[in-house]
């Protein structure tokens, strides 16, 4: 009896929650516009804007050897 309250508790929690869309197209969970497409094999980094760029290893700056 207690775990039947329990899940019925759950159950009514996660439908009170659970917005009530308007139209159908109606998503949960905005999906964002991507404006150009990311290749997975070509090493890139977001700069601090959040913009994807290319990743370069030979421009990154090292300490010099004399240390």
């Amino acid at each position: 009896m207690k775990l039947i309250t329990a899940v019925m508790l759950a159950l009514v929690s996660v439908a009170m929650a659970y917005p009530a869309a308007t139209n159908n197209d109606a998503q949960v969970i905005k999906r964002q516009d991507l404006q150009h497409d990311v290749d997975a094999s070509v090493p890139a980094m977001s700069d601090a804007s959040g913009n994807v760029v290319p990743f370069s290893s030979t421009s990154v700056a090292q300490a010099a050897d004399g240390q």
